[in-house]
């Protein structure tokens, strides 16, 4: 039969699991983001000169100035996200409860930091579609005239 602390300590051990898991799909997404970056820096890069004649240059340079600050941001959060696995897979291994408490304060800030970088991330990727898209337009009206 088990006991009370038994009980805990599984139940303690079920959740570090899921806070594992949940590390592990923050880095899949950062991950993701870092490489849709890279297709908008290109994309906006490629579009270069559509984009002097457009007249957007002002925005093209701030969303791609924008892209590098997120960059280094994504890059920034990784780093801490993967220190914070090191720790939940020690955790896992020791079942070490003696700062449990103050590990999940951290893995709940670490939700909301990674929240509001997808959030952040989000606006500016449809800041940049929508730049791109106007420029699409005022490149076929010139077709059209």
């Amino acid at each position: 039969m088990k006991t009370t602390t038994d009980k805990s300590d599984d139940n303690r051990k079920k959740n570090l699991e899921k806070l594992h898991q949940e590390a592990i799909s923050w880095k899949s997404e950062i991950d993701f983001i870092h490489d849709e970056m890279q297709f908008l820096e290109h994309l906006l890069s490629s579009k270069y000169i559509d984009c002097l004649s457009s007249g957007l240059f002002k925005k093209i340079e701030i969303s791609t100035k924008k892209i590098s600050e997120e960059k280094k941001d994504g890059n920034t959060l990784l780093k801490s996200i993967l220190k914070h696995n090191t720790i939940i897979s020690k955790f896992i291994k020791n079942n070490n409860s003696n700062s449990y408490n103050s590990f999940l304060e951290t893995h709940k800030k670490f939700t909301v930091e990674i929240d509001n970088f997808i959030k952040k991330y989000k606006r500016l990727k449809k800041q940049i579609f929508n730049s791109i898209e106007k420029m699409m337009k005022k490149k076929e009206q010139k077709k059209l005239i």
